[in-house]
């Protein structure tokens, strides 16, 4: 019965393993700027890695960098279609 769950555990390892390494490998594709208004993104700049945000398309194999201000007005438009769409049913 040991050897089941040390076999489960390792299994696990692994996979978290290759997840890891999957995300480090997409590190080296984000952007040097926000891809809506080109500002730039220093990634040496704590305040910005903290505050842009990444989205990774894992089928499309790209990572887009969007600086708070692009990221709170599309957010904002998303929010004011949800709430256009709930009033016209």
């Amino acid at each position: 019965m040991g050897s089941f769950s040390r076999s489960v555990r390792r299994n696990k390892a692994k996979k978290a393993k290759k997840a890891m390494a999957e995300k480090v490998a997409l590190f080296d594709k984000l952007g040097t700027e926000c891809l809506t208004c080109q500002k730039p993104f220093d990634k040496t700049n704590k305040e910005q890695v903290l505050s842009w945000s990444v989205v990774v398309r894992n089928k499309e194999n790209k990572v887009n960098l969007y600086c708070p201000e692009c990221w709170n007005k599309a957010t904002q438009v998303i929010e004011d279609f949800k709430k256009r769409n709930e009033e016209n049913k």
